[in-house]
Order: C-alpha cells, then structure tokens, then sequence
C-alpha cells in the first residue's frame, strides 16, 4: 500500500496571536465503495472549503485507482456539513450513497501529539539541490544545498510529495538553459513553488495566485521567511481571472501544481498568458492522466518537451513555441 498525501488546501494551524497550535481534528472517512481518481478529485474539490486539509491516498501498490479521503480540521469538524458535501457532489454525477454519517470519524490529535504531528507530515526533504525544511527543524542545514523554509504548521503535504518535487526537479532542469525574468505560480498553496521560482533565477519577478485567501497570507510569510519578499506578488482570487494575472502578463515560466482536470480546464487561460517560447510546469497528475493533459495544452498550440515520473505521479514541461 502506498501513502500518496495530496495538500488540496493549505492554511495556517497556529494562532497569530500566541503561536499556540490550534486544536487539530483528524478526520477519516469510510467510503464504502472503490473511489475512482475523478469521483475523488470532485469530492476533494467539494469538501476544500470544510477542512483546513483535503489529502488523497492512493491505496494501490501500483499505478491503481483505489483513493481515500482524509481531513485535517482547525477546531471540531462539522460532520452534517462534510456530510452534505459528499452527498451534493456524488448526486451530481447520479452516484448513489457513497457512505452515512456514521462512516466520517473524527477524532482529535492530542495537544501534547501535535508536534509529533507535524514532525511526521513534514520531515525535512532533499529535492534536488534544495533542501526543503519545516520552522519546527532544528538540525544542520546540509552544505551545497539551497535553504528553503516552510512554516511547519502549515506544511500538511508540502514538499515531500512528488507533485512538489517533479515541479522543482523540472525547474532545476530548465534553469541549466534558460533564464526567466517573468513567473506565475498558479494556486499556489504555502508558497514553495514561487520561493523556488524566486531562488533559482536572482532577477526573476514572480506572480502568486491561490484562490483561498488564508494562502496568500501565507505564501507572504514564507516569502519574507526565506528572503524574497520583493520578488513575489501575491493575490487571492479565481485563477487567471484575477486581475494581477493580466497587469504582468505574459509570463515566461509557469508553474501550477493543482489536479489534472483543473489544469485541463485552465489550458486555454494558460496559453493565453504564457508568453511565446516560455514554459509551463504542470503536475498534480498521475501517469495515466499525463495524455489528457497534455493533449489538453497541446490543442492550445504548446508541446510536451519532458516530464517528471516520480512513482505515480508526474510533472509535464511544456513550451509555447516562437511563431
């Protein structure tokens, strides 16, 4: 069995006031049919705004298609209105009962577990020539290697899945080439995409948009906890509708680490501000959906030059070539 936690949300689990973990809930819910990658995808996407952390599971040894969906909550979880998503999105898609109430189970991560919990979903992790750490790290920060800090309690599933580390070993891959002056990082959760935009190339200028405010907050802290404050701006709002988009457009690198069907549906806004002989950095995808969203941005006059495996999932590269 394979533990593939995918962050769909990333917030903040500390009290700005006095940096006291809030009270974490874990919630665990028991289909009780085979989840499809695309039902799971849909149901994720519908409980983002319930849980301060949606992460997917793959359970098959290999490239299978067999998910689990569990929560992380700030504060007591409200089963009736988990619940009541779970039943709009599978009515949907004319699926019947995927599980009762009875079958979501919460339970409380104790405050003395709190930093045990976060120490084991979020080791510190070599990807590259990065080193990726959490604020609750205290050990040496290995020599030869580019620092990069993400604040522990917000660290749920950043950096160590593969979807993050295909996207940075392919910028790595990219920077021995080419030099960008102009990035966007598309949903950009706890920031770690742009701060690699923004270390990899010295004058690079970066755009940051999530759709959940509370992510922006903290792609902030991060950028100013790693020293590239001036080089990142930052917005909440609905993709390439936000206006920043547009007034720094056209970009020559992308990068969006999201779901394959939402990148597949963003293909036309992306090209649309990409500009000619950019690249574009896509991953949240496993490898047997890398056709559908290649071919996705393919229709939108981009071609695949490389992609990223790491175990299931993969990282594609695509440029917009010069007309």
């Amino acid at each position: 069995m394979v533990d593939k936690g995918f962050m769909v949300n990333d917030y903040t689990m500390m009290s700005n006031d006095n940096n006291i973990p809030h009270q974490l809930w874990s919630v665990r819910l028991n289909f009780r049919k085979v989840l499809k990658s695309e039902l799971a995808e849909k149901l994720s996407g519908a409980l983002e705004d319930a849980a301060a952390a949606v992460l997917l599971h793959n359970l098959e040894s290999t490239d299978g298609d067999n998910w689990r969906i569990t929560l992380t909550t700030v504060g007591k979880p409200d089963i009736n209105d988990i619940f009541r998503r779970i039943s709009r999105a599978a009515a949907e898609e004319n699926i019947p009962a995927l599980l009762n109430k009875e079958d979501i189970i919460a339970e409380i991560i104790p405050e003395k577990d709190w930093l045990k919990h976060v120490h084991d979903n979020f080791p510190p992790v070599k990807i590259g020539k990065f080193f990726v750490y959490g604020s609750h790290y205290e050990g040496a920060l290995p020599k030869g290697f580019t620092a990069l800090q993400i604040d522990a309690a917000t660290a749920f599933g950043s950096g160590e899945h593969e979807t993050t580390q295909g996207c940075i070993q392919a910028l790595e891959r990219l920077k021995k080439e080419h030099q960008f002056k102009n990035g966007l990082d598309m949903g950009c959760g706890s920031g770690i995409l742009a701060i690699a935009l923004a270390k990899l190339w010295p004058s690079i200028k970066v755009t940051a948009i999530d759709i959940e405010p509370e992510s922006i907050i903290v792609t902030k802290r991060h950028a100013k906890m790693n020293g590239v404050s001036g080089k990142i701006r930052s917005e909440a709002g609905d993709g390439y509708r936000v206006p920043l988009v547009a007034e720094n457009a056209p970009y020559d690198i992308i990068a969006a680490n999201i779901l394959a069907n939402p990148l597949i549906d963003m293909a036309p806004d992306l090209a649309s501000v990409l500009k000619p002989g950019g690249y574009a950095v896509l991953s949240g995808l496993l490898k047997r959906q890398k056709t559908e969203v290649a071919a996705a941005h393919e229709k939108q006059g981009l071609r695949l030059v490389h992609a990223e495996e790491i175990g299931d999932w993969q990282a594609l590269v695509l440029q917009k070539p010069i007309r």
